[in-house]
């Protein structure tokens, strides 16, 4: 009896600690820029199995490193949690990549339903101001210019954003904690 009972123990402790290492999302990884996180093996053949899971739960396309960086921030440049019933400002100029892409996901890995259909900012939709700089509002709140919804304030609001650099520059693949990415400062919250 002891022994099944040892038996099931471990195997529900191991379970259990397997759903939550995968469950912890993207925004986890060995190098930390910022608020900004990701692993050097996303999307490679070097991937671990938690990685590859954590991919496969996201819903994440992942393409090899050399092709494209992924960086998620679950976090404001202060440390804390992205919430929907906070405004924040993303902040940033050129990225070393040929293409990039800031999109909001909620807590379940889905894009965010929102009535104006917007989802992310890009590098050829933004707005810039006569030196390159740009900034972005994220919020539940409606905004003009480069605005990225954040979801319900009334729901859970936890949300995350994930930074595509697509066909990164060769010191962004060989050192991606070198990397100027955008800041995300909290403005305030509801």
């Amino acid at each position: 009896m002891r022994v099944a009972l040892g038996i099931l123990l471990s195997l529900a402790l191991g379970l259990g600690s397997a759903a939550l290492a995968v469950r912890g999302g993207l925004a986890t990884g060995d190098v930390h820029v910022g608020p900004w996180r990701t692993n050097l093996t996303t999307g490679s053949a070097d991937a671990s199995l938690y990685t590859r899971a954590r991919v496969a739960v996201a819903g994440l396309l992942a393409l090899a490193p050399s092709e494209t960086i992924y960086f998620t921030a679950a976090t404001d440049s202060g440390g804390e949690p992205l919430r929907a019933s906070c405004d924040y400002v993303l902040a940033g100029g050129e990225l070393p990549a040929r293409w990039w892409s800031v999109t909001a996901y909620g807590a379940d890995h889905f894009l965010i339903p929102n009535a104006a259909g917007r989802y992310s900012i890009g590098q050829t939709t933004l707005l810039r101001d006569s030196g390159g700089r740009w900034t972005a509002r994220v919020s539940s709140q409606p905004s003009d210019g480069n605005w990225i919804p954040s979801g319900d304030p009334g729901a859970s609001g936890a949300f995350s954003l994930t930074l595509r650099l697509y066909n990164p520059n060769a010191d962004l693949a060989r050192d991606p904690a070198s990397a100027k990415l955008p800041e995300l400062a909290r403005e305030g919250c509801r």
